[in-house]
């Protein structure tokens, strides 16, 4: 075939909107010659809306605090809790030092809000009763004082991924500074938390935005102080690094759309308008079955070029966008992850790879190690992925074709570990929306 038909062929190809015969779009370039006809048809996809179970929030790395309220969400609020954690072996202040200063620092990672130019809160407080040596859920909250022993407002708008201070209450100052002269609370850890049980973090819920704190060494207390014939001051440190912490999440959701969803494990039908919240644990169930409709009306077809889109998606700005990317889990009527026989769940693998591969005994199971990441763009405010290699594997191979809870997940080379337990980021989208795009030929028999 000549090369500029070739290329005209394919042009015609990116603007076919609907499933059609390539002779009714001037494709067919030689009807005594030409062996392959082209096909192009949209699939809709359907989606519901479900609940995953309590999920463990203990030690995921970082705290998620404040708030983001919505029409179809609804009110959403973090709260962090934290251990402290000493150096005993830190040099502490002689009897005669003299107080320079107490700071919290807050290492903050991410902030997520429509509107980030007014300053945002965030405050510490004490805690009331111990962090224990347990697992703790998305449900779990400690009691703490209503007053914050620190607490400050800060402009996000240039920079999310920073350090910030703030001076902590002038009582609290003083009260660290003669326990740390002291020393007695300071022998170790556990004499330490007989003084301080832990921290919880806050943020102000109705300035509706989130911030991602990061607990290490960046995140603390730093106490500075003069000995007597210094001319600078010392520092004194007592961080959250190692420290044992958790994320309690409130998901008030009445009157929204999705205030019908009430049991986890149950997919709910919430109307036109679905969508996927991070760190409240509601995801996208989509409906696969008419792939099964569409492939039983063809045959001897080679699929060209299959991919899923979802969007565009909610309205956004810059800071406050949906997920980067998502997994696309198999599910069934459980409305659970389906795993195979070592226990890793299945999605979708990255287009080009093995959909299927061999086990111990010879049959054929879902492959697990490359995973499909569903891609954010945001100059398209759309989500897409190449499912080519999955259909041919489901039309080809023997693939169950299974449908898909959609979460929100980072990239391995990102190392941004567990991001849907990172924000409360998440996007809503029009069910007309979601939809497979199909390019396939037809291979002619004489």
């Amino acid at each position: 075939m000549p090369a500029k038909l070739v290329g005209g062929l394919f042009i015609t190809l990116s603007i076919a909107s609907s499933c059609s015969d390539p002779s009714t779009l001037g494709l067919d370039l030689d009807p005594n010659n030409n062996q392959i006809g082209v096909f192009y048809t949209e699939i809709p996809l359907s989606a519901s809306m479900v609940l995953l179970d309590s999920f463990i929030t203990t030690n995921a790395g970082s705290m998620v605090v404040g708030g983001l309220n919505d029409d179809f969400f609804g009110k959403t609020e973090g709260i962090g809790f934290s251990r402290l954690a000493i150096s005993p072996t830190g040099i502490r202040p002689d009897e005669n030092a003299v107080l320079d200063s107490v700071k919290f620092n807050f290492q903050v990672e991410t902030v997520i809000g429509d509107d980030l130019s007014t300053p945002k809160t965030l405050s510490v407080h004490l805690l009331n009763e111990r962090i224990l040596d347990t697992i703790y859920y998305n449900y779990d909250r400690l009691d703490f004082e209503p007053e914050p022993i620190a607490t400050g407002s800060f402009n996000f708008s240039a920079s999310q991924d920073t350090i910030v201070s703030v001076p902590m209450e002038s009582g609290f100052s003083q009260f660290i500074f003669d326990e740390l002269k002291k020393g007695d609370a300071f022998r170790d850890v556990f004499t330490f938390r007989n003084l301080i049980s832990g921290i919880a973090f806050q943020g102000n819920t109705e300035e509706n935005t989130s911030t991602s704190i990061r607990v290490g060494n960046g995140t603390g207390i730093v106490v500075y102080y003069k000995n007597e014939g210094d001319t600078v001051s010392r520092g004194y440190s007592i961080t959250t690094a190692q420290s044992r912490h958790f994320n309690f999440v409130n998901s008030d959701r009445s009157g929204t759309p999705t205030a019908v969803i009430s049991q986890p494990g149950q997919s709910y039908d919430v109307g036109n308008r679905v969508g996927i919240k991070s760190n409240v644990g509601l995801v996208m169930k989509i409906d696969t079955s008419p792939i099964d409709a569409f492939l039983d009306t063809l045959q001897n077809v080679t699929f060209n070029e299959i991919t899923m889109e979802i969007g565009p998606v909610g309205n956004h700005v810059a800071t406050n966008r949906p997920p980067l990317s998502m997994l696309m889990y198999f599910t069934d009527e459980t409305n659970s992850f389906l795993s195979n026989s070592m226990g890793r769940l299945l999605t979708v693998q990255q287009d080009g790879q093995a959909q299927l591969l061999s086990d111990e005994n010879g049959g054929l199971e879902p492959a697990t190690d490359i995973p499909a990441y569903m891609g954010y763009n945001s100059n398209i405010n759309t989500y897409r992925q190449r499912m080519t290699s999955y259909m041919n594997a489901v039309y080809r191979q023997g693939l169950q074709r299974n449908d898909l809870l959609l979460t929100p997940a980072a990239p391995p080379q990102q190392g941004s570990g567990d991001i849907f337990k990172k924000s409360f980021r998440g996007f809503t989208v029009d069910q007309n929306n979601i939809k497979l795009k199909i390019y396939y030929s037809k291979i002619r028999a004489f």
